[in-house]
């Protein structure tokens, strides 16, 4: 996997004359390593473009005053606690402020329902499951709701992922979807992490700012833990 994505890396680089650097597995996801040695932690979901255009909304003052993010995440396997430190970071992002106070419940390994409110008033709503039968495709949704406009990275009422092609065949349904001409060919759910390697190298700034934010989402990941434990808020 590590291979095809640093061959994409490897030609944006070469596009745009940026730096060398390469994407690598590690423990908490995929990290990008620089030639002196140090590892930036990768935060695909911050320059994913559907979210990118949703922080436009809010930036650009389309949605008038921003008051709750409600965010669904649910894949087969995967861990709601982990899933939903991914989601704070990504509210996060979109609000341009730190978290305050968290508080959640769970279910085992098999959901976790988590309420936070930022420093700025706003407030979240996060679910996470690890439910869906294996093999079935990660479904999500991610709404903005203000006091006046709502915004949304899916169609309305619907968890499901649209795509842009479909085709039925004797073989069954097949499904296409080009979200970057640049990376045409490379699985979807890649291209966020070659575009978030290619980020830091074009703007280094960006790698103290994301060590922060790795950093806070083990914060959030423990206070879900505790706050599911002990049955209260958890302060940040």
């Amino acid at each position: 996997m590590c291979k095809k994505m640093n061959e994409s890396l490897a030609f944006l680089r070469d596009k745009y004359g940026i730096p060398a650097g390469e994407i690598v597995a590690g423990t908490e996801g995929f990290e990008l390593a620089l030639p002196d040695g140090k590892r930036i932690p990768l935060l695909p979901w911050r320059v994913e473009r559907r979210f990118v255009e949703l922080k436009k909304i809010i930036d650009g003052k389309t949605l008038e005053d921003v008051s709750t993010f409600r965010f669904a995440a649910f894949a087969p396997g995967s861990d709601p606690v982990k899933a939903a430190a991914r989601e704070l970071d990504l509210a996060v992002f979109l609000a341009g402020s730190p978290i305050e106070r968290i508080f959640a419940v769970r279910n085992g390994n098999a959901a976790c329902n988590v309420l936070a409110r930022f420093a700025n008033g706003m407030s979240a709503s996060v679910e996470c499951g690890s439910k869906l039968p294996a093999g079935a495709a990660p479904m999500d949704r991610h709404e903005i709701i203000a006091r006046r406009g709502v915004a949304s990275d899916r169609a309305v009422d619907t968890q499901v992922p649209q795509s842009s092609i479909y085709e039925w065949t004797d073989a069954g349904c097949r499904t296409f979807t080009d979200t970057d001409t640049e990376l045409f060919g490379l699985p979807d759910e890649q291209i966020p992490v070659v575009r978030a390697a290619f980020a830091v190298l074009k703007a280094p700034a960006l790698a103290d700012e994301w060590r922060k934010a790795a950093g806070c989402m083990k914060k959030y990941a423990a206070a879900v833990t505790d706050s599911d434990a002990g049955n209260k808020a958890i302060e940040l």
